[in-house]
């Protein structure tokens, strides 16, 4: 790394200079502010006749250097290089009878020599391709008057900032020398591998923040996954990917996504502060390359998009999507994302059944817990993805239906059918109970089902007592009682569409009841001929009612075969050294940090490595005992998708029957490295009790 002090002219000027940004930077962002700012900077130093800083330019050589000009790949001051840019072309297209200095600019500062030979070096600075277009316009003068481009904006802006200082254009163009900046170049005699000296600018890109706007966990994935010697590379891993990831998601919904992304692949919570961090661990660790993964995510992209904005275009599908969206089941999208991906081409027909119970589950979880629980509801989810993914499940109706209904958390459990009806009769939310409404209504009369977003929930007992509502239900603290108890229960809730005339509401019953009596959902205009007047003792049969119906129509449970885990949260965990046979204690979130055996202390960095360094030790001791149990495979998974009839392996010889098969000993043995934490310590403990020795080992965490 070398750090050098000069003017911004001489770091821009010169010959055979190529500067890149590239597209892992953010787009052209300043706006008439900071040009302001820079303008009065240059004014200041033009009347001192004082250099004025300007900051750091921060770049690396790139190696796709010419025989003729070098590639300087900025990695911060893109910024105010191409500030500076702007404002020498407004300069230039002001003084258009000076034909010297304009051609002093253009030829020192703003083209390249080519002779025609080398069009893509032809314009020093390569903008981004979104402001591609309308820089290139500015360096050729053909920019149009009005444009959303900041480029553009801001020339003009230039332009009249010149025209009102009244300060002679030239004199402004000789003050421009005064900015003073440092050039770092970050790998100049830096003798590194290629991986490392990428991993140096990468390590930059983290700390730096040029334009004063925090970096989103997005901007800096994207720097990870673009990142390469090559601008050409970069460019095309640009266009090719995250152009698609960006306009099927939308730049705000990306750092989002890559953070469900990761939870469905490392089967642990991902705060928001830690996305970056965990992603680029699981980059590192799973030695990806950057088109593979970026070629993943832009897959999966699509069928999160499904999720975002409800654009499934299977429309039974997309049903189950809003209706998992009312309920408020972000936590979850992991686990769908999941199921779309590898079921939506294969399977659909499995997909929706599966999709309806996750539904049903969710409704139940949420009537019954509409405070969240969102702890507990994430372990459960985790867990079943854990399993499914590492073949301890299969990814069937049945399978999952039984995995839910023996959720190891009590919070995270499947409502039963009597905590249901007890929570219905008691205090509904209006969101929750448009779906269950809904799943009522269509359960009862198969008819073609409403779109949902057409559909409110109308309270029958009003949520603003009208005199005559007040005094009908006895006046006074009797009335407001019996408003205070039932008013959001589910017999006081009914379906109506948005025509319904909301100013009905609060009407006495007898007029409320005949325009209830059109609506087209039955369980509302069976309400005419059921009840010819509306109370407490109306209300609390109609709950009874109603709780039942819903019971039917809303999955619940299967019997439970399974005891509940009785830790009081699975999400509390402890710092300290645990012995490997205890498989209960709660570790999710945790980091291992060492292995421990006898005297030895094995360092370990992730619970995928747990198996990897057991194993290790393990053959040492004795090599024959490991592999008579890989050969007789009595270490396995509960599923046969990769070794039919068979179990899938934990221990193989073949890496193709594993999930991300991890080398033992110069590849004579594999293990599987897609595990969590709970499923590596149950493995652990197996393969230590095949052995004898479960008592010897011990896992130290943080």
């Amino acid at each position: 790394m070398k750090a050098t002090e000069t003017t911004i002219l001489k770091f821009i000027g010169g010959l055979d200079k190529a500067f890149i940004i590239p597209p892992f930077q953010r787009n052209y962002e300043w706006d008439e502010t900071q040009c302001r700012e820079l303008f009065e900077d240059i004014l200041q130093s033009c009347k001192s006749g004082k250099p004025h800083y300007l900051g750091n330019l921060i770049y690396y050589e790139g190696e796709n250097d010419g025989a003729s000009f070098t590639e300087i790949v900025l990695v911060d001051g893109q910024q105010r290089v191409t500030t500076v840019l702007i404002l020498l072309c407004a300069i230039r297209d002001i003084i258009k009878d000076d034909d010297s200095r304009r051609e002093n600019i253009n030829r020192r500062y703003l083209l390249n020599d080519t002779n025609g030979s080398t069009e893509a070096y032809r314009i020093r600075l390569k903008q981004t391709a979104y402001d591609s277009k309308s820089f290139v316009s500015m360096i050729d003068g053909e920019m149009p008057e009005s444009s959303t481009s900041k480029v553009i904006q801001n020339y003009w802006f230039f332009r009249k900032l010149i025209e009102e200082s009244e300060i002679d254009p030239i004199e402004l163009y000789e003050t421009i020398p005064k900015l003073e900046v440092v050039e770092v170049n970050l790998l100049i005699g830096v003798h590194l591998l290629a991986a490392d000296k990428l991993d140096t600018v990468q390590k930059v890109f983290e700390k730096i923040n040029s334009t004063g706007k925090p970096l989103t966990p997005a901007d800096l994935i994207r720097n990870l996954l673009l990142l390469t010697h090559s601008a050409t590379e970069q460019e095309k891993l640009y266009e090719k990917y995250w152009i698609e990831i960006e306009n099927t998601l939308k730049s705000e919904n990306i750092s989002r996504f890559a953070r469900d992304f990761l939870i469905m692949k490392i089967f642990d919570d991902v705060l928001e502060r830690n996305i970056y961090k965990l992603f680029k661990d699981y980059f590192y660790e799973i030695k990806a390359k950057n088109e593979d993964m970026l070629s993943e995510m832009q897959k999966y992209s699509k069928f999160y998009a499904w999720l975002r904005f409800d654009n499934c275009p299977d429309s039974t599908i997309k049903r189950y999507i809003k209706m998992l969206n009312i309920l408020k089941t972000d936590d979850v999208y992991p686990l769908y994302l999941y199921l779309l991906y590898n079921m939506y081409n294969v399977n659909i027909a499995e997909l929706r059944q599966i999709l309806k119970l996750i539904t049903d589950f969710m409704l139940r979880y949420r009537i019954v817990t509409p405070s969240g629980g969102g702890g507990a509801l994430r372990t459960v989810v985790q867990e079943l993805l854990e399993n499914i993914v590492g073949g301890i499940v299969n990814l069937t109706h049945d399978d999952i239906y039984f995995e839910l209904s023996n959720s190891m958390t009590l919070q995270g459990r499947f409502p039963d059918d009597e905590e249901f009806k007890q929570n219905l009769m008691a205090d509904v939310n209006t969101l929750y109970a448009r779906v269950l409404l809904l799943k009522i209504e269509e359960s009862e009369t198969k008819n073609i089902p409403v779109e949902i977003s057409e559909v409110t929930v109308e309270h029958l007992m009003p949520q603003v007592l009208s005199e005559w509502w007040k005094k009908h239900l006895g006046g006074g603290e009797e009335a407001e009682k019996t408003h205070r108890e039932y008013l959001n229960s589910i017999g006081n809730l009914t379906p109506v569409s948005q025509s319904y005339n909301s100013s009905m509401s609060n009407r006495p019953w007898s007029e409320k009841i005949s325009y209830l009596k059109d609506v087209q959902f039955m369980i509302t205009s069976e309400l005419a001929e059921t009840y010819d007047d509306w109370g407490k003792e109306y209300i609390e049969k109609r709950n009874v009612l109603m709780a039942n119906r819903a019971i039917k129509a809303v999955t619940g449970p299967l019997p439970r075969t399974r005891p509940v885990r009785t830790k009081k949260n699975t999400d509390d965990y402890s710092p300290g050294i645990y012995p490997l046979s205890d498989t209960v204690s709660p570790m999710n979130g945790s980091t291992p940090i060492a292995v421990l055996h006898g005297s030895s202390r094995i360092e370990c960095s992730c619970w995928r490595d747990l198996l990897l360094l057991i194993s290790t030790i393990l053959i040492n001791i004795d090599e024959q005992c490991f592999r008579e149990i890989v050969s007789s495979n009595i270490i396995h998974k509960a599923t046969s998708r990769k070794n039919y009839p068979e179990k899938d392996p934990i221990f193989t010889t073949n890496p193709n029957l594993l999930i991300e098969p991890r080398s033992i000993i110069e590849d004579t043995f594999y293990c599987e490295g897609c595990l969590s934490s709970s499923r590596a310590r149950v493995y652990a403990r197996q393969l230590l009790e095949v052995y004898g020795c479960v008592d010897d080992f011990s896992i130290e965490i943080i």
